[in-house]
């Protein structure tokens, strides 16, 4: 029964409904760090009862993830343009992929079961729709194919290979 927002002062906070007025979690940003706007955020990596994470896209175009269970940045990256929205494959399994769509034609989609020290995650990125991309989703049934929404009122269908 949680829920997890973004707010304008670049705080992450994930919210219980059973408890009133106070997050459960609260990830801001430190005194005298920059605040970005928070456009999106995503809940992963939930296949255990003390295991889970939520990714969150910013304005500038930072994806930050945040492990809940050490309160802490996990990963971070920056995709150059804005993050419209975000997704994992499936929320309940171990991470697998993370889809994000941003501003300026962009998708971006990271392996996250493999990472490397130096350069992170496996990622591919696309251009599409010739405008924002403001959503992107997977199919529930087959989490190899997604959807992405452009500003220019076109959808189009992927498949990973």
């Amino acid at each position: 029964p949680e829920l997890v927002t973004g707010s304008r002062d670049g705080a992450v906070r994930v919210w219980d409904r059973r408890q009133k007025d106070e997050p459960v979690a609260n990830m801001a940003p430190e005194e005298g760090e920059q605040r970005r706007d928070c456009w999106c955020v995503a809940f992963g990596d939930s296949h255990g009862g003390d295991e889970r994470c939520v990714a969150a896209g910013y304005d500038n175009g930072d994806l930050k993830l945040f492990d809940l269970r050490q309160m802490a940045v996990r990963w971070e990256t920056n995709v150059k343009n804005g993050i419209c929205s975000l997704q994992f494959d499936r929320p309940d399994i171990r991470m697998n992929k993370l889809l994000a769509t941003t501003l300026e034609s962009n998708f971006h989609v990271w392996d996250m079961r493999t990472q490397h020290p130096d350069e992170g995650f496996a990622r591919l990125d696309e251009k599409a729709h010739k405008s924002t991309v403001w959503c992107g989703r997977h199919l529930p049934q087959n989490r190899d194919i997604f959807m992405t929404a452009g500003g220019n009122g076109s959808l189009s269908l992927w498949k990973y290979k």
